[in-house]
């Protein structure tokens, strides 16, 4: 188990090392729990979502780019991260409300 750590921590060093790979965890978690209530969620939770995502996403890409090159992973994947909440809660609405 540590060597798989330890080599995934040297994979992700180049695009923002140990912060990289927990905001993937976090995006891979929170996409998951997205996935399991989104048929309980109403249409304003579902908006609220798509907005909540832009709100995380977006100051955070921004810190990442500041802080160097180093972490444009982290910008690039709170990017993708927005919008597949973006487009998977647009679908949703969509799918309720088409006759």
């Amino acid at each position: 188990m540590f060597a798989m750590m330890q080599t995934l921590s040297t994979w992700s060093a180049p695009y923002g090392g140990e912060t990289f790979l927990l905001l993937a965890l976090l995006a891979i978690v929170s996409y998951g729990l997205l996935l399991f209530y989104k048929p309980r969620l109403s249409e304003t939770q579902l908006r609220r979502c798509i907005r909540l995502a832009a709100l995380i996403a977006l100051p955070l890409s921004f810190v990442a780019m500041e802080m160097g090159s180093n972490n444009i992973g982290i910008a690039v994947l709170s990017f993708i991260w927005c919008i597949v909440v973006g487009i998977t809660c647009k679908n949703e609405i969509t799918r309720r409300y088409t006759p």
